[in-house]
């Protein structure tokens, strides 16, 4: 990768091919509107559902709102930074986040609570793809893999705090303050993205119109292992939101626990993905992320299929939560490695590919919020989901590890043709 040097409005000059810890730590917060978004406020459904006259559907529509958000801001935001650079997106994005944070605040009625969480998800997904491009233009290949599960480390934290945080705000508050909250954590983050450099640099941006840049975007649908890997990423996410979605009224309706024990049986997941997280970022080199996301499909696969069987059986709280354990660390190998496997089969695209890998991650979410909600036994469904998900992820992973060997047999274009 050529030495290039790009300056932030902090002043700060950075170089390609490094990334350094400080750095990750600031794009792991602005990486966190995912989790915090939802997480946060998941112990406050059925306060919310209360409060606003709604329904439980009507309430995880919040969620699927959100989410449909994260994928459009991802779709618009990643192309366009190949062609306008990272960092003034990325102010623009917080910026949007805090105020949406401030309106869902003071939102009087469900409908509007439902419209600008779409912009709240928006704003956040716009960062996250803009994190992982600033990660894709420094590093590759193992680097780049040990780097993100860096990263999500610290973005891991998140669902550690945010439930049972969130539970203890609204608790003593009520549920708006969550919200309040969470525009505290925007008013960082715009902070932070005005600290970071730009790691995009005007000689090694798209040129052209925007039409070319997304028609160059759409090139990476006739890239087949980079759409195995997107469908293993995506659908492998949306079988741990599965999870995410479901828990709250599988855990506080059907096992009957209260708030405060829900929200540490959330954490307690959220411990797994740091653990998963710390222990693929110190083996990747040695063993390579296409193993390590193997790994992490088939203990993903093992847990869907654990749950399902004890939701048609035993129906018993202790294996409920062993499997959702053994899915959930599948889950943070998985989704580090296929990351890095994802975005090095697209140089010149990084953010356009990171773009469409998050569009599918939460696009996939958003279709799985609602159906968690579906049928009597919610256990029943949500094991259904995170299983199916979990099996078609293997599917993808398998097919993206086997066309990638396959294309190493011959020499790939050092630029990315025009499409």
């Amino acid at each position: 990768m050529p030495d290039r040097t790009s300056r932030g409005k902090g002043g700060e000059v950075a170089s390609a091919g490094t990334v350094s810890l400080a750095m990750l730590a600031g794009i792991a917060l602005l990486s966190t509107g995912g989790p915090f978004g939802t997480d946060m406020y998941l112990p406050s459904l059925p306060e919310i559902t209360d409060d606003l006259g709604a329904t439980a559907s009507l309430t995880q529509l919040t969620i699927t709102s959100f989410m449909v958000g994260m994928a459009v801001g991802q779709l618009v935001v990643g192309p366009l930074s190949d062609r306008a650079g990272r960092h003034r997106l990325l102010v623009a994005a917080t910026t949007v986040g805090l105020l949406a944070s401030v309106v869902c605040a003071l939102a009087p009625s469900i409908w509007l609570f439902v419209a600008v969480r779409f912009f709240q998800g928006a704003a956040g997904g716009a960062a996250v793809t803009l994190g992982r491009s600033m990660i894709a233009d420094r590093l590759q290949g193992a680097a780049a893999a040990a780097a993100l599960s860096t990263m999500m480390i610290f973005t891991s934290v998140a669902p550690i705090v945010a439930p049972v945080a969130g539970g203890a705000v609204a608790g003593l508050a009520g549920w708006r303050a969550v919200f309040w909250t969470l525009a505290g954590i925007a008013v960082l983050q715009v902070v932070v993205a005005l600290l970071l450099p730009e790691t995009h640099p005007a000689e090694n941006r798209t040129e052209g119109a925007m039409m070319v840049v997304y028609r160059r975007m759409a090139g990476l649908f006739r890239v087949g292992p980079y759409v195995g890997h997107l469908v293993a990423f995506a659908v492998g996410f949306g079988a741990f939101f599965a999870f995410v979605a479901g828990s709250s009224f599988v855990m506080q309706e059907q096992f009957g626990l209260t708030a405060s024990q829900f929200s540490l049986v959330f954490a307690g997941n959220a411990v797994a993905l740091v653990l998963a997280n710390m222990v693929n970022a110190r083996v990747v080199a040695k063993v390579g992320p296409a193993r390590m996301q193997a790994i992490g499909q088939a203990l993903l696969f093992t847990g869907g299929l654990g749950l399902l069987l004890v939701a048609l059986t035993v129906h018993s709280l202790l294996p409920v939560i062993v499997f959702i354990f053994v899915a959930t660390v599948g889950t943070g190998l998985n989704l580090g490695n296929t990351t890095a496997l994802a975005m090095d089969l697209a140089p010149g695209r990084a953010g356009a590919a990171s773009a469409l890998l998050g569009a599918g991650q939460f696009l996939a979410a958003g279709v799985v919020a609602p159906v968690v909600g579906l049928g009597q036994d919610g256990l029943l469904t949500m094991a259904t989901v995170m299983a199916s998900c979990a099996a078609v992820s293997v599917v993808g992973g398998l097919y993206g590890r086997r066309g990638r060997r396959g294309s190493r047999q011959r020499p790939a274009p050092a630029t990315p043709p025009a499409v």
